[in-house]
């Protein structure tokens, strides 16, 4: 997808694989009972990122500043949800986020009037195409999309060429899917996929079906099941698919023949936002040349920054065959389709009830 619109010290190798199995690290009110009483957060983040994305990065951050992070964790339809419930981003205990991390930019575009615009002193080692150009969002990573087999299951007449391959009666229960109502990255996947269908029917209900209206709840469940055989395919993130193949694992993966976009995530500070500094701080931190040096290394993302390298053997992402799809319209899209979604998966429901 093309767009129009520093940290000190080294990160430990160890201490950032290590990090993967913290628990997250949040405030709360005091209790009785003689339970000890937790300081204070000083940054609220609200995050739909994976769990081993945003851990690393927020407990890396906690350690160097001293300061202590409340994470709240959803899912982007509870994102959306939020903010159209409410006059700001506010959820339903009064609670006020400060930054909002690992969101779609197309979604951050779209709801553009509830970020408040900062230009970060990294901006200038951020590549021009994952820019914004009044500063609301800053973009974290990139995601091109790709579809991953398992070479000891598909045969090379099998071999998967494009979103419709996800249909094929013969892979019936064996899609590797996570649930678009909980991932940013699988909305965006449908939505592609839905954008570029040609063929009969509605691509949505035969997805349903030939998932047997039964989705994962992580990109880790994803990779694992394709790898050990559980699903013969499944879609994924390009740098997750690249890391086991250079890993001798027996999978493959391809681009969509109708192509497939780059997903760019990023952090954008709420609009009167109560530790304004903090949130700050805390976007600097994760564009920061460390941080996006271990997105690389340790987590299979593409880095925004035009001073950090991708994982050996991936292609420039302009030889990519990628999608072009306005930012507004992609964000509409996918909140019409995690609709059609919701409700494929609730007339299956109802009818198997009868």
């Amino acid at each position: 997808m093309s767009l129009s619109n520093s940290t000190k010290g080294k990160w430990p190798g160890v201490c950032a694989l290590s990090l993967i199995c913290c628990v997250l690290l949040s405030s709360c009110s005091p209790e009785t009972g003689g339970q000890p009483m937790l300081s204070q957060a000083d940054l609220v983040v609200y995050t739909v990122q994976e769990k081993g994305i945003c851990e690393p990065v927020v407990k890396e951050f906690e350690e160097r500043t001293g300061l202590n992070v409340k994470v709240e964790a959803g899912s982007l339809e509870e994102l959306l949800k939020n903010l159209e419930e409410s006059s700001g981003p506010y959820g339903d205990a009064g609670e006020t986020w400060d930054v909002v991390f690992g969101v779609g930019i197309e979604t951050l575009e779209e709801k553009r009037e509830y970020w408040q615009s900062y230009e970060s002193p990294e901006i200038p080692f951020i590549a021009g195409a994952f820019r914004c150009e009044d500063y609301k969002w800053t973009s974290f990573s990139a995601c091109p999309l790709v579809i991953m087999y398992n070479t000891n299951v598909v045969t090379y007449r099998e071999v998967p060429l494009s979103w419709t391959s996800l249909l094929e009666p013969r892979w019936k229960g064996r899609v590797a899917f996570m649930d678009p109502g909980m991932s940013d990255i699988y909305s965006s996947a449908l939505a592609m996929a839905v954008y570029t269908y040609r063929g009969e029917g509605d691509y949505i209900k035969h997805l349903a079906d030939n998932l047997e209206y039964g989705s994962l709840s992580s990109l880790s469940e994803v990779n694992s099941g394709i790898l050990d055989g559980r699903y013969s395919l499944g879609v994924t993130i390009e740098g997750a698919a690249q890391a086991l193949r250079s890993g001798g694992a027996d999978v493959d993966y391809i681009y969509p023949k109708e192509g497939t976009t780059v997903l760019p995530d990023g952090t954008a500070i709420v609009n009167g936002c109560l530790h304004p500094e903090s949130a700050r701080r805390f976007l600097d931190f994760t564009v920061s040349k460390d941080v996006q040096r271990i997105l690389v290394s340790d987590l299979n993302r593409r880095s925004v920054r035009m001073d950090v390298p991708p994982l050996p053997g991936l292609s420039p992402v302009n030889r990519l065959p990628i999608i072009n799809m306005d930012l507004k319209e992609l964000s509409r899209e996918k909140e019409e389709i995690l609709k059609q979604w919701n409700g494929v998966l609730s007339l299956h429901k109802r009818r198997a009830g009868e």
